[in-house]
């Protein structure tokens, strides 16, 4: 699978999850990867990041 995110709004995402560590679920190419973080050490706090796949010129 060949997937590409705009750098700017997946460096957004990585600075505002708190962990080190981030979890990368991805099914298709045309659907969003979900992020997360892979460790959450707070469990009143749940978090969950959309990033939609931008087309990449083959």
């Amino acid at each position: 699978m060949e997937i590409g995110f705009k750098s700017t709004f997946l460096q957004e995402i990585l600075t505002n999850i708190s962990t080190g560590d981030v979890q990368v679920e991805m099914s298709d190419p045309t659907r969003a990867g979900l992020l997360l973080p892979a460790d959450s050490g707070d469990d009143s706090e749940d978090m969950l990041m959309l990033l939609m796949p931008m087309m990449i010129n083959a």
